[in-house]
Protein backbone atom coordinates (compact mmCIF):
# COMPACT_ATOMS: atom_id res chain seq x y z
CA UNK A 1 0.00 0.00 0.00
CA UNK A 2 3.16 2.21 1.02
CA UNK A 3 4.83 1.54 -2.27
CA UNK A 4 1.42 2.23 -3.94
CA UNK A 5 0.76 5.87 -2.55
CA UNK A 6 4.46 6.61 -3.00
CA UNK A 7 4.33 5.78 -6.48
CA UNK A 8 1.51 8.24 -7.05
CA UNK A 9 2.96 10.65 -5.21
CA UNK A 10 6.13 10.13 -7.80
CA UNK A 11 3.90 10.65 -11.07
CA UNK A 12 2.36 13.84 -9.68
CA UNK A 13 5.32 14.99 -9.06
CA UNK A 14 6.79 14.49 -12.39
CA UNK A 15 3.42 15.48 -14.25
CA UNK A 16 3.71 18.92 -11.92
CA UNK A 17 7.50 19.06 -12.66
CA UNK A 18 7.16 18.69 -16.57
CA UNK A 19 3.83 21.52 -16.82
CA UNK A 20 6.03 23.61 -14.76
CA UNK A 21 8.92 23.39 -17.57
CA UNK A 22 6.51 23.03 -20.35
CA UNK A 23 3.78 25.53 -19.68
CA UNK A 24 4.99 28.98 -19.75
CA UNK A 25 5.15 30.76 -16.44
CA UNK A 26 2.84 33.53 -17.77
CA UNK A 27 -0.31 30.93 -17.77
CA UNK A 28 0.51 30.13 -14.47
CA UNK A 29 0.90 33.20 -12.65
CA UNK A 30 -0.13 37.12 -12.36
CA UNK A 31 3.37 38.28 -12.27
CA UNK A 32 5.40 37.54 -14.89
CA UNK A 33 9.51 37.65 -15.11
CA UNK A 34 10.05 40.22 -17.22
CA UNK A 35 13.53 41.26 -18.22
CA UNK A 36 11.84 44.33 -19.77
CA UNK A 37 11.87 47.35 -17.09
CA UNK A 38 8.53 48.61 -18.81
CA UNK A 39 6.31 46.94 -20.54
CA UNK A 40 2.08 46.21 -21.82
CA UNK A 41 0.08 44.16 -23.90
CA UNK A 42 -3.50 45.52 -24.74
CA UNK A 43 -6.18 43.80 -26.53
CA UNK A 44 -5.99 45.43 -29.83
CA UNK A 45 -9.63 46.38 -30.38
CA UNK A 46 -10.70 47.65 -27.16
CA UNK A 47 -7.49 48.86 -25.52
CA UNK A 48 -8.00 46.61 -22.55
CA UNK A 49 -5.00 45.94 -20.58
CA UNK A 50 -4.30 42.60 -19.98
CA UNK A 51 -0.74 43.03 -18.48
CA UNK A 52 1.31 45.87 -17.43
CA UNK A 53 4.37 46.47 -15.66
CA UNK A 54 5.98 50.01 -15.18
CA UNK A 55 3.59 51.25 -18.24
CA UNK A 56 2.85 54.39 -16.79
CA UNK A 57 6.43 55.50 -16.16
CA UNK A 58 7.89 57.51 -19.20
CA UNK A 59 11.04 56.68 -20.93
CA UNK A 60 12.46 56.57 -24.57
CA UNK A 61 10.88 55.73 -27.36
CA UNK A 62 13.64 55.06 -30.08
CA UNK A 63 12.57 54.63 -33.29
CA UNK A 64 9.36 53.13 -32.71
CA UNK A 65 8.70 57.00 -32.65
CA UNK A 66 8.38 56.57 -36.57
CA UNK A 67 4.83 54.73 -36.12
CA UNK A 68 3.45 58.16 -35.26
CA UNK A 69 5.05 59.77 -37.82
CA UNK A 70 3.86 57.16 -40.00
CA UNK A 71 0.07 58.20 -39.29
CA UNK A 72 0.86 61.79 -39.73
CA UNK A 73 2.29 61.55 -42.98
CA UNK A 74 -0.69 59.12 -43.82
CA UNK A 75 -3.24 61.52 -42.24
CA UNK A 76 -1.77 64.90 -45.13
CA UNK A 77 -0.17 63.00 -48.06
CA UNK A 78 -1.67 61.18 -51.08
CA UNK A 79 -0.33 58.26 -52.63
CA UNK A 80 1.11 60.12 -55.08
CA UNK A 81 2.88 62.47 -53.41
CA UNK A 82 6.92 62.98 -52.89
CA UNK A 83 8.98 62.82 -50.20
CA UNK A 84 11.92 64.55 -51.54
CA UNK A 85 15.31 64.23 -49.52
CA UNK A 86 16.69 67.68 -48.33
CA UNK A 87 20.43 68.70 -46.86
CA UNK A 88 19.07 68.86 -43.59
CA UNK A 89 17.31 65.28 -43.48
CA UNK A 90 20.76 63.32 -44.90
CA UNK A 91 22.67 64.82 -42.11
CA UNK A 92 20.48 62.93 -39.59
CA UNK A 93 22.55 59.83 -37.87
CA UNK A 94 22.18 56.66 -40.35
CA UNK A 95 20.84 53.67 -39.53
CA UNK A 96 21.69 51.26 -42.28
CA UNK A 97 23.91 51.37 -45.21
CA UNK A 98 21.72 49.58 -47.56
CA UNK A 99 20.69 52.36 -49.52
CA UNK A 100 22.08 56.04 -49.06
CA UNK A 101 19.78 58.77 -50.50
CA UNK A 102 21.21 62.22 -51.78
CA UNK A 103 20.11 65.54 -51.85
CA UNK A 104 16.73 65.94 -54.19
CA UNK A 105 16.54 62.22 -54.18
CA UNK A 106 12.57 61.46 -54.01
CA UNK A 107 10.49 58.51 -52.97
CA UNK A 108 6.72 58.20 -53.41
CA UNK A 109 4.44 58.32 -49.83
CA UNK A 110 3.81 54.40 -49.89
CA UNK A 111 7.74 53.57 -50.96
CA UNK A 112 8.55 56.00 -48.04
CA UNK A 113 6.45 54.28 -45.78
CA UNK A 114 7.72 51.02 -46.52
CA UNK A 115 11.50 52.37 -46.59
CA UNK A 116 10.97 54.19 -43.79
CA UNK A 117 9.41 50.67 -41.11
CA UNK A 118 11.92 48.15 -43.08
CA UNK A 119 15.21 50.11 -42.45
CA UNK A 120 14.39 52.43 -39.65
CA UNK A 121 15.85 55.25 -41.73
CA UNK A 122 16.32 58.27 -39.88
CA UNK A 123 17.05 60.56 -42.42
CA UNK A 124 14.12 59.38 -44.64
CA UNK A 125 11.78 60.30 -41.72
CA UNK A 126 12.84 63.31 -40.91
CA UNK A 127 12.27 64.37 -44.66
CA UNK A 128 9.01 63.40 -44.38
CA UNK A 129 8.29 65.58 -41.39
CA UNK A 130 9.86 68.15 -43.53
CA UNK A 131 7.69 67.36 -46.59
CA UNK A 132 3.95 66.89 -44.66
CA UNK A 133 4.82 70.47 -42.27
CA UNK A 134 7.79 72.20 -44.48
CA UNK A 135 9.48 72.82 -41.12
CA UNK A 136 10.06 70.26 -37.93
CA UNK A 137 8.75 72.47 -35.91
CA UNK A 138 5.42 72.16 -37.16
CA UNK A 139 5.55 68.54 -37.61
CA UNK A 140 6.38 67.49 -33.86
CA UNK A 141 3.17 70.04 -33.13
CA UNK A 142 1.08 67.64 -35.38
CA UNK A 143 2.30 64.54 -33.73
CA UNK A 144 2.43 65.80 -30.12
CA UNK A 145 -1.57 67.05 -31.37
CA UNK A 146 -2.35 63.88 -32.90
CA UNK A 147 -1.04 62.00 -29.40
CA UNK A 148 -2.98 64.01 -27.04
CA UNK A 149 -6.07 63.17 -29.27
CA UNK A 150 -6.02 59.34 -28.76
CA UNK A 151 -4.70 59.54 -25.33
CA UNK A 152 -1.03 59.24 -25.35
CA UNK A 153 -0.99 62.15 -22.81
CA UNK A 154 2.50 61.20 -21.11
CA UNK A 155 4.28 61.87 -24.38
CA UNK A 156 5.69 64.33 -25.59
CA UNK A 157 7.55 64.06 -29.83
CA UNK A 158 11.09 66.21 -30.31
CA UNK A 159 11.56 64.89 -33.67
CA UNK A 160 10.07 62.23 -36.09
CA UNK A 161 12.72 59.42 -35.80
CA UNK A 162 13.40 59.05 -32.17
CA UNK A 163 16.79 59.80 -31.97
CA UNK A 164 17.80 60.84 -28.12
CA UNK A 165 16.48 64.03 -27.01
CA UNK A 166 15.94 64.08 -22.85
CA UNK A 167 12.56 65.57 -23.66
CA UNK A 168 11.53 62.92 -26.23
CA UNK A 169 9.25 60.29 -24.47
CA UNK A 170 6.22 58.14 -23.77
CA UNK A 171 5.08 55.59 -21.96
CA UNK A 172 4.24 51.57 -22.40
CA UNK A 173 0.70 52.51 -22.41
CA UNK A 174 0.90 55.17 -24.63
CA UNK A 175 3.11 54.07 -27.31
CA UNK A 176 0.12 50.88 -26.93
CA UNK A 177 -2.36 53.21 -27.94
CA UNK A 178 -0.29 54.84 -30.83
CA UNK A 179 -0.03 50.97 -32.07
CA UNK A 180 -3.61 50.61 -31.86
CA UNK A 181 -4.41 53.73 -33.59
CA UNK A 182 -1.99 52.68 -36.43
CA UNK A 183 -4.32 49.69 -36.90
CA UNK A 184 -6.97 51.95 -38.91
CA UNK A 185 -4.24 52.20 -41.07
CA UNK A 186 -3.56 49.04 -43.34
CA UNK A 187 -0.79 50.09 -44.90
CA UNK A 188 0.79 51.19 -41.78
CA UNK A 189 0.44 47.84 -40.31
CA UNK A 190 1.86 45.97 -43.57
CA UNK A 191 5.15 48.03 -44.21
CA UNK A 192 5.52 47.06 -39.90
CA UNK A 193 4.32 43.25 -41.19
CA UNK A 194 7.41 43.77 -44.04
CA UNK A 195 10.71 41.99 -44.35
CA UNK A 196 11.78 42.66 -46.96
CA UNK A 197 10.99 44.61 -50.57
CA UNK A 198 12.63 45.71 -53.35
CA UNK A 199 12.50 49.97 -53.88
CA UNK A 200 12.60 52.83 -56.28
CA UNK A 201 13.54 56.56 -55.88
CA UNK A 202 13.83 58.99 -58.42
CA UNK A 203 17.91 57.85 -58.48
CA UNK A 204 18.46 54.34 -57.67
CA UNK A 205 16.29 51.66 -59.04
CA UNK A 206 15.16 47.95 -58.00
CA UNK A 207 17.01 48.02 -54.51
CA UNK A 208 17.44 45.07 -52.23
CA UNK A 209 16.39 45.91 -48.31
CA UNK A 210 15.64 44.11 -45.72
CA UNK A 211 14.88 43.92 -41.90
CA UNK A 212 17.59 42.46 -39.51
CA UNK A 213 14.99 42.21 -36.94
CA UNK A 214 14.08 38.91 -35.22
CA UNK A 215 10.17 39.61 -34.56
CA UNK A 216 9.58 37.82 -37.81
CA UNK A 217 10.10 34.66 -36.06
CA UNK A 218 7.77 34.76 -34.07
CA UNK A 219 4.25 32.72 -35.42
CA UNK A 220 1.90 34.99 -34.33
CA UNK A 221 3.86 38.28 -35.80
CA UNK A 222 1.37 40.67 -37.46
CA UNK A 223 3.79 44.11 -37.64
CA UNK A 224 6.22 45.62 -35.12
CA UNK A 225 8.41 47.78 -34.78
CA UNK A 226 11.70 48.33 -33.14
CA UNK A 227 14.11 50.78 -31.82
CA UNK A 228 17.36 51.48 -30.17
CA UNK A 229 19.49 54.07 -28.83
CA UNK A 230 22.31 53.89 -26.07
CA UNK A 231 19.67 56.30 -23.64
CA UNK A 232 16.75 54.02 -24.49
CA UNK A 233 17.80 50.64 -25.33
CA UNK A 234 15.82 47.97 -26.51
CA UNK A 235 12.12 49.07 -27.53
CA UNK A 236 10.11 47.24 -29.43
CA UNK A 237 5.79 48.06 -30.60
CA UNK A 238 4.53 44.05 -31.35
CA UNK A 239 1.39 43.37 -32.84
CA UNK A 240 0.93 39.80 -32.71
CA UNK A 241 -2.37 37.55 -33.97
CA UNK A 242 -3.90 34.32 -33.22
CA UNK A 243 -7.29 32.55 -34.27
CA UNK A 244 -8.33 36.68 -34.87
CA UNK A 245 -7.62 37.75 -31.75
CA UNK A 246 -4.61 40.85 -31.77
CA UNK A 247 -3.03 41.75 -29.03
CA UNK A 248 -0.02 44.30 -28.74
CA UNK A 249 2.69 44.33 -27.01
CA UNK A 250 5.17 47.31 -25.88
CA UNK A 251 8.65 46.82 -24.52
CA UNK A 252 10.32 49.38 -23.07
CA UNK A 253 14.27 49.74 -21.75
CA UNK A 254 15.01 46.00 -22.88
CA UNK A 255 17.68 44.09 -24.47
CA UNK A 256 18.57 41.55 -27.16
CA UNK A 257 17.59 38.53 -27.12
CA UNK A 258 15.59 39.01 -23.87
CA UNK A 259 13.03 40.76 -25.40
CA UNK A 260 11.91 38.01 -28.01
CA UNK A 261 11.60 35.74 -25.05
CA UNK A 262 9.53 38.64 -23.06
CA UNK A 263 7.30 38.45 -26.07
CA UNK A 264 7.04 35.06 -26.26
CA UNK A 265 5.56 35.21 -22.62
CA UNK A 266 3.51 37.96 -22.89
CA UNK A 267 1.70 36.29 -25.71
CA UNK A 268 1.13 32.71 -24.19
CA UNK A 269 -0.25 35.45 -21.23
CA UNK A 270 -2.66 37.05 -23.09
CA UNK A 271 -4.28 34.13 -25.57
CA UNK A 272 -4.71 31.71 -22.96
CA UNK A 273 -6.88 34.76 -21.31
CA UNK A 274 -9.02 35.93 -24.15
CA UNK A 275 -12.19 34.79 -24.43
CA UNK A 276 -15.59 36.40 -26.37
CA UNK A 277 -18.36 37.88 -23.84
CA UNK A 278 -21.71 37.53 -25.24
CA UNK A 279 -24.52 40.07 -23.38
CA UNK A 280 -27.05 39.23 -25.47
CA UNK A 281 -27.53 38.45 -28.76
CA UNK A 282 -29.84 40.33 -31.75
CA UNK A 283 -32.46 37.48 -31.47
CA UNK A 284 -33.19 38.19 -27.59
CA UNK A 285 -33.60 41.95 -27.93
CA UNK A 286 -36.94 43.23 -27.70
CA UNK A 287 -36.71 46.59 -25.65
CA UNK A 288 -39.76 49.18 -26.54
CA UNK A 289 -39.67 52.58 -25.36
CA UNK A 290 -42.41 54.91 -25.08
CA UNK A 291 -41.84 58.36 -27.15
CA UNK A 292 -44.43 61.35 -27.39
CA UNK A 293 -46.66 58.74 -25.82
CA UNK A 294 -46.16 56.19 -28.55
CA UNK A 295 -44.37 52.48 -27.79
CA UNK A 296 -41.45 52.11 -30.29
CA UNK A 297 -40.24 48.96 -30.64
CA UNK A 298 -36.49 48.93 -31.20
CA UNK A 299 -33.18 45.91 -32.11
CA UNK A 300 -29.42 46.35 -32.34
CA UNK A 301 -27.53 45.77 -35.35
CA UNK A 302 -25.83 42.50 -34.37
CA UNK A 303 -24.94 40.44 -31.02
CA UNK A 304 -23.40 42.37 -28.09
CA UNK A 305 -20.44 40.85 -27.60
CA UNK A 306 -16.76 41.01 -27.14
CA UNK A 307 -13.32 39.98 -27.03
CA UNK A 308 -12.09 40.15 -23.38
CA UNK A 309 -9.47 38.79 -21.22
CA UNK A 310 -11.44 39.47 -17.76
CA UNK A 311 -12.46 36.51 -15.19
CA UNK A 312 -15.30 34.88 -16.54
CA UNK A 313 -17.15 35.79 -13.62
CA UNK A 314 -17.10 39.68 -14.34
CA UNK A 315 -20.45 41.50 -14.17
CA UNK A 316 -21.88 43.61 -16.63
CA UNK A 317 -24.89 46.36 -16.85
CA UNK A 318 -26.37 47.45 -20.39
CA UNK A 319 -27.29 51.10 -19.97
CA UNK A 320 -29.23 52.81 -23.11
CA UNK A 321 -29.60 55.84 -24.08
CA UNK A 322 -31.80 57.49 -26.20
CA UNK A 323 -30.55 60.73 -28.46
CA UNK A 324 -31.49 63.88 -27.28
CA UNK A 325 -33.47 64.88 -29.94
CA UNK A 326 -35.13 61.89 -31.10
CA UNK A 327 -38.68 63.51 -29.63
CA UNK A 328 -38.71 66.16 -32.27
CA UNK A 329 -37.19 64.04 -35.31
CA UNK A 330 -40.13 61.24 -34.51
CA UNK A 331 -42.86 64.08 -33.78
CA UNK A 332 -41.46 65.86 -37.17
CA UNK A 333 -40.58 62.95 -39.96
CA UNK A 334 -41.46 60.13 -37.86
CA UNK A 335 -38.47 57.12 -38.09
CA UNK A 336 -37.47 55.44 -40.57
CA UNK A 337 -36.44 51.19 -40.05
CA UNK A 338 -33.17 50.62 -39.03
CA UNK A 339 -32.43 54.23 -38.16
CA UNK A 340 -30.49 54.94 -35.38
CA UNK A 341 -32.20 56.44 -32.77
CA UNK A 342 -29.92 56.37 -29.40
CA UNK A 343 -27.03 53.53 -28.56
CA UNK A 344 -26.49 50.79 -25.72
CA UNK A 345 -23.35 51.06 -23.64
CA UNK A 346 -21.63 48.03 -21.87
CA UNK A 347 -20.50 48.75 -18.44
CA UNK A 348 -18.29 46.61 -16.04
CA UNK A 349 -16.60 48.36 -12.75
CA UNK A 350 -18.18 52.02 -13.22
CA UNK A 351 -16.22 51.79 -16.89
CA UNK A 352 -17.78 51.66 -19.73
CA UNK A 353 -16.55 48.75 -22.66
CA UNK A 354 -18.27 49.75 -25.73
CA UNK A 355 -21.24 51.03 -27.36
CA UNK A 356 -23.34 49.97 -30.16
CA UNK A 357 -26.37 52.12 -32.08
CA UNK A 358 -29.78 51.28 -30.68
CA UNK A 359 -32.17 51.41 -34.20
CA UNK A 360 -35.76 51.38 -35.02
CA UNK A 361 -37.04 47.94 -35.11
CA UNK A 362 -39.56 49.34 -38.17
CA UNK A 363 -41.00 51.86 -39.96
CA UNK A 364 -43.31 54.95 -37.93
CA UNK A 365 -44.87 57.85 -39.34
CA UNK A 366 -44.87 60.80 -37.74
CA UNK A 367 -47.82 61.03 -34.93
CA UNK A 368 -50.60 63.16 -35.89
CA UNK A 369 -53.29 64.45 -33.91
CA UNK A 370 -55.88 61.06 -34.04
CA UNK A 371 -52.66 59.00 -33.45
CA UNK A 372 -51.66 60.80 -30.36
CA UNK A 373 -55.01 60.56 -29.21
CA UNK A 374 -56.46 57.58 -30.46
CA UNK A 375 -58.35 56.53 -27.67
CA UNK A 376 -59.19 60.56 -25.87
CA UNK A 377 -61.15 60.94 -29.49
CA UNK A 378 -62.58 57.23 -29.44
CA UNK A 379 -64.01 57.94 -26.16
CA UNK A 380 -65.36 61.34 -26.82
CA UNK A 381 -66.71 60.56 -29.76
CA UNK A 382 -68.65 57.82 -28.14
CA UNK A 383 -69.89 59.82 -25.17
CA UNK A 384 -71.21 62.88 -27.77
CA UNK A 385 -73.19 59.95 -29.53
CA UNK A 386 -74.44 58.01 -26.67
CA UNK A 387 -75.46 61.29 -25.95
CA UNK A 388 -77.07 62.18 -29.02
CA UNK A 389 -78.84 59.00 -29.08
CA UNK A 390 -80.17 60.34 -25.67
CA UNK A 391 -81.15 63.32 -26.65
CA UNK A 392 -82.95 61.94 -29.81
CA UNK A 393 -84.60 59.43 -27.15
CA UNK A 394 -85.93 61.84 -25.13
CA UNK A 395 -87.46 64.05 -27.79
CA UNK A 396 -89.07 60.55 -29.46
CA UNK A 397 -90.42 60.34 -26.25
CA UNK A 398 -91.98 63.95 -25.83
CA UNK A 399 -93.64 63.61 -29.21
CA UNK A 400 -95.16 60.38 -28.27
CA UNK A 401 -96.89 61.45 -25.06
CA UNK A 402 -98.11 65.05 -26.71
CA UNK A 403 -99.88 63.22 -29.22
CA UNK A 404 -101.55 60.98 -26.90
CA UNK A 405 -102.68 64.25 -25.25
Amino acid sequence: MRLMIYQILKVTLCIWMVSYLIIPKSVQAQELNLFSDKAITILANSGEVIYAKNAEEVDFPASTTKVMTAIIMMDHLKKNDSITMTARSIQEEKSNSQILFSEGEKLDRNTALKTMMILSANDLAYAIGQTVAGDMDNFVKMMNEKAKEIGATHTNFKNPNGLHDPDHFTTAHDLALIAKEALKYPLIIQAMGTKDAHINTSKQKNVYIFNRGKMFTNPYFLAGKTGYTDMARNTLIEIDEKDGQQIINILLRSSKPQYLTDIKLLDAYAFTRIHKETIIKQKDWKKTFKINDNLIQTKIKKDISFLTAQDPTTKYELKTKLSSFINEKYKNNGLSKNEKIGKVEVWSNNKEILQTDLLAAKTYDKPTFLTINTFLIAGLVIVIFSFLIYLNGNRKKRVYIKSRT
